[in-house]
């Protein structure tokens, strides 16, 4: 059994943050801050995704690794920040200044209903393998200097993300990218009713550089990002950074299989759009509107 996937918010207000360090004096006076947001791409078929965090480690290049563990979890359902919005995850958390390599998001998957997806016949856990021991892996290095702000949007793109297994047991395997929030660019556009039948599940992918034959979720070269598309077939890609796309449409979203190169997706197949490749700039939306070649 194969379940397809999806990950955007209205800003939210975060509870205070106690920071902790591990391995070094957290009253550096050589200081800056980092904020964080996230936003979701969605996931067919799911009512409701809930993952709840615990605390975030920030992992230096000098081994002085610093957490963030909030006073209270905060459980978040990514299917409330789609499409640009976004939930405030941290503001202006101070911490010392140098090279940070990677970022660990601490996960609660005690099997407490905390960590859930519901669906239309229930709510189901969703495991997150080596989740309880590292968190959530997130490799991008970043430099805070002393008194600035450096701020990130996380992209949660479920549609990539989830996957259930032959027993029945969600799995969540988050493919997560990590964006200047200050540099984020998006697409957004109109698709003509032509290109898919009423009842078809319809997804815009999302492809780094000039792509001819774009490939799909699985793929050795599958889309950087993923769009959903909305009754009224409008779509946007959110939180780009700046550069070339090439944009491709699938009438069967949920038919393709993230972690498998699917062969009916095969040499671009399974595509009835490909866009000409496009640039966009930072903080600004650029259109592109899908119609019959």
């Amino acid at each position: 059994m194969f379940f397809p996937k999806v990950l955007r918010p209205t800003a939210i207000a975060v509870a205070a943050a106690l920071l902790t360090g591990c391995g070094g004096d957290s009253s550096a006076s050589n200081t800056g801050k980092v904020s964080m947001q996230i936003t979701d791409a969605p996931v067919d078929g799911a009512v409701a995704v809930y993952v709840q965090f615990s605390g975030v480690v920030f992992m230096a290049e000098n081994g002085d690794n610093k957490e963030v563990i909030f006073d209270e979890p905060k459980r978040i359902n990514l299917l409330d920040f789609q499409n640009g919005e976004v939930y405030s995850f941290l503001n202006e958390v101070e911490l010392p200044a140098g090279r940070y390599n990677q970022i660990r998001l601490l996960v609660d998957t005690d099997k407490n209903n905390d960590t859930v997806i519901e669906l239309a016949d229930g709510t189901y856990e969703l495991t997150i393998p080596s989740g309880d021991q590292t968190g959530l892996k997130l490799v991008s290095g970043f430099t805070v200097n002393t008194d600035e702000t450096v701020s990130f949007t996380l992209d949660f793109d479920l549609r990539k993300s989830i996957t259930v297994t032959g027993n029945g047991e969600y799995k969540l395997r988050p493919t997560i990218r990590i964006v200047d929030t200050t540099e984020a660019a998006f697409i957004s556009g109109a698709i003509a009713s032509g290109l898919c039948a009423a009842d078809d599940q319809l997804a815009v992918y999302v492809y780094e550089g000039d792509v001819s034959q774009p490939e799909d979720l699985g793929a050795e070269a599958e889309p950087l990002a993923t769009a959903s598309v909305a009754t009224d077939l409008t779509y946007t890609a959110s939180f780009l950074a700046p550069g070339e796309y090439t944009l491709a449409l699938t009438c069967d979203a949920d038919l393709d299989d993230p972690e498998v190169d699917d062969e009916e997706f095969g040499s671009g197949t399974g595509f009835v759009f490909v866009s000409e490749p496009i640039s966009v700039v930072a903080e600004q939306t650029t259109t592109l509107n899908m119609s019959p070649l």
